[in-house]
């Protein structure tokens, strides 16, 4: 079983060197009083769209053979899709395609501990060259490390989750 596919019992975290055990903190009296925080919101599809136009740069999350993986990576959206490029030949490259992915993007205000989060999940697909004969340049991904970034990667807007935490 692969890194990626082995669940964490609840309560516990395993580290090849060590075991945690977590104990709820609604059990320690002592704890409460350092309760506080903002109101937690879901999102709807149509807000985790405008919120996913509004940046340009997200987390992309992926497992390789030996752990699970996660780059900075910068998106466009064209249609109903997450469009980003990365190389042939990169590591990324390599376990992207067909697979499960996540692609992540946020914004966080650390002052006012408010901020939201889109998560995108599903199987990342290479943008046929039909596909991309109709992609404007304006609305293709400009990578900003060096190097020839040739593959063109789209993952469908068909699981997608958000939530705002709002200033307490």
């Amino acid at each position: 079983m692969g890194p990626c596919a082995r669940a964490v019992q609840p309560g516990q975290l395993d580290h090849p060197h060590r075991r945690v055990i977590m104990s709820p903190i609604a059990d320690n009296a002592g704890w409460s009083l350092l309760d506080r925080g903002g109101r937690l919101e879901s999102l709807d599809r149509q807000e985790c769209r405008r919120l996913l136009e509004s940046a340009n740069i997200g987390r992309l999350a992926y497992c390789t053979d030996l752990r699970p993986r996660v780059v900075p990576m910068n998106y466009t959206l064209v249609s109903d899709a997450l469009i980003f490029r990365t190389g042939m030949d990169t590591e990324a490259g390599s376990y992207l395609i067909n697979r499960p992915i996540a692609f992540e993007v946020d914004q966080v205000d650390e002052f006012l501990q408010a901020g939201w989060s889109v998560v995108v999940v599903g199987n990342a697909a290479p943008v046929n060259e039909a596909s991309l004969r109709f992609l404007d340049l304006r609305q293709s991904p400009q990578p900003w490390p060096e190097g020839r970034r040739s593959l063109v990667v789209q993952l469908p807007l068909t699981t997608m989750t958000g939530r705002r935490v709002h200033p307490s």
